[in-house]
């Protein structure tokens, strides 16, 4: 062996084997805290990211407890003129307790068949801007209160989703993405909320046929599914005004129960009356007077110990 090689392979020798271990360059793992690195995404990795969300337990579409991160916090809108569990008995709280109660007497009551979609409630007015959203969503709530019932409620509305809008899910696949691919599965567009047994489907992509869509086969097999999976669960559709789109009618064929929004005061009675005639039977359908002022319940109402006249909210689109 020459003198080079010899020279070599006693450097290679001592790099191998001559350093100690504290010599050696120490590099910190990347979730270490010794870890140099303070950029944004490091500190993520680290798990030392601020204002972590806490998990809220929910319930999903089986009935089930969960408790992963909700997709929509409803307290976190500040949405107003919604009641909360904070509300206590107002007035609004009182009402939609007075709402719901044949609602869910003729869904689950004595008599009632899963077969007849009784838990399949449309909520709608005969034109726009009478506050059939927040009715929606306000009923929503105060079903999800019940000790033994879960509420889907579903944006319906494929030509204008003010649901979707308001509750800010209006990039959210929903309904019309289910019924457009087929063999998908519902629970993939479902929404979980920070309510506790509410549970929302957004209307999802626009359509250009969404009556023929509603019209389909596929909302037929939909429906069913909806109906009969869950025995205990109401689903609530918010749907377009019957005047404005030919949608209503469609979904209206095939509802267990159909509450008519009416705006106090200024909705003529004559659209209401179109609105009806346009309905196959009149037999599933209530009125819901919306947008009233409070001197004409007052008296029926105050005076019993709950203050009824305190908080009613915002008189917008309620």
């Amino acid at each position: 062996m020459s003198i080079i090689e010899k020279a070599v392979d006693k450097l290679r020798s001592e790099d191998q084997f001559g350093k100690k271990p504290d010599d050696r360059e120490y590099k910190a793992p990347l979730s270490s805290p010794l870890s140099s690195d303070t950029s944004p995404q490091n500190k993520k990795s680290c798990g030392i990211e601020a204002a972590q969300k806490e998990p809220v337990s929910t319930v999903d579409e089986s009935g089930s407890a969960s408790t992963q991160e909700p997709d929509i916090n409803i307290k976190a809108l500040n949405l107003d003129g919604l009641i909360t569990t904070q509300s206590g008995r107002t007035r609004l709280s009182e009402e939609m307790r007075m709402i719901k109660r044949p609602i869910l007497l003729k869904a689950f009551g004595k008599g009632s068949r899963p077969s007849d979609h009784a838990n399949l409630l449309m909520i709608t007015s005969a034109v726009a801007g009478e506050g059939k959203t927040f009715t929606s969503l306000n009923l929503a709530l105060s079903i999800a209160t019940e000790m033994d019932r879960t509420v889907l409620l579903v944006d319906a509305d494929l030509a204008r989703p003010g649901l979707s809008r308001l509750l800010h899910v209006s990039d959210k696949p929903g309904l019309t993405d289910h019924l457009m691919e087929e063999n998908s599965d519902l629970g993939e567009v479902l929404l979980r909320t920070d309510i506790p047994k509410l549970t929302i489907l957004p209307a999802g992509r626009k359509h250009g046929h969404a009556t023929e869509l509603l019209a389909s086969n596929s909302m037929k097999s939909l429906f069913n599914e909806l109906a009969l999976r869950y025995p205990d669960r109401i689903v609530l559709f918010d749907s377009p005004p019957l005047l404005v789109t030919s949608e209503a009618g469609v979904l209206a064929s095939v509802m267990g129960q159909i509450a008519l929004v009416v705006e106090s005061a200024r909705t003529p009675q004559y659209l209401v009356k179109e609105a009806l005639a346009l309905l196959d039977s009149t037999d599933n359908v209530s009125l819901i007077l919306n947008k009233c002022k409070k001197s004409i319940l007052s008296a029926r109402l105050t005076g019993y110990g709950y203050g009824y006249g305190e908080s009613y909210g915002s008189e917008g689109d309620k």
